[in-house]
């Protein structure tokens, strides 16, 4: 009866749906963050070839970090463990959470069948947490050294956070219902703001 109910009760199957979506989305853009990153740092050029994004890696950074590994994901976290910002168990980590989404992304309906368990939620919360560790550390470390803009006297920097990771905070929480009478309230502010504005233009 459980596996039917994971599918035919209305609000169990959304849930189960919400949670497959969401730790799909923060996993690729994990992956994605990471490997940008690090290859941002190291890139001679970028060009449009035909409406297409190209970059132009530099011999150093191939000879640094897409020889760490065959996979550039993996390399590029071989990479943040040689700096320091995270250690090879958090690899790991990393590597558990890419089976489980693709587990998830391959196995769709079997997973809603079986539904979602709390090992899941935990494995979410640690790449989340994973997430925002080299975040952090990224804007500490090389974002901040080689910025010349003034650091604000009040400047903390364990609570320093990316754009990215901003916004999939939000996601996270209007999904995990933690935050959306929150983000609904600046909405409807920023509709406001938006009328407001268009109705001045209109005036004048």
């Amino acid at each position: 009866m459980g596996e039917l109910e994971n599918l035919l009760d209305e609000q169990i199957l959304r849930s189960n749906v919400e949670f497959a979506a969401l730790f799909v989305l923060n996993f690729e853009s994990f992956k994605e963050y990471i490997v940008d990153q690090v290859r941002g740092f190291y890139l001679n050029s970028i060009t449009f070839d035909n409406g297409e994004l190209t970059y132009n890696e530099s011999e150093k950074y191939k000879k640094e970090v897409r020889s760490l590994d065959k996979k550039i994901d993996t390399a590029s976290l071989k990479w943040f463990v040689q700096a320091g910002a995270i250690t090879d168990k958090e690899i790991d980590l990393y590597h558990l959470c890419r089976k489980r989404r693709n587990d998830i992304t391959h196995e769709l309906l079997k997973n809603l069948s079986l539904g979602f368990h709390e090992k899941d939620m935990e494995l979410f919360i640690d790449m989340v947490h994973l997430y925002q560790k080299i975040d952090n550390w990224w804007i500490n470390e090389i974002e901040i050294p080689t910025s010349a803009d003034e650091i604000p006297e009040d400047y903390d920097r364990n609570q320093v956070v990316g754009g990215q990771a901003i916004i999939l905070s939000v996601v996270n929480d209007i999904i995990l219902g933690n935050g959306a009478t929150k983000y609904n309230e600046i909405l409807e502010l920023l509709r406001k703001m938006q009328k407001e504005k268009s109705h001045g233009q209109e005036c004048n």
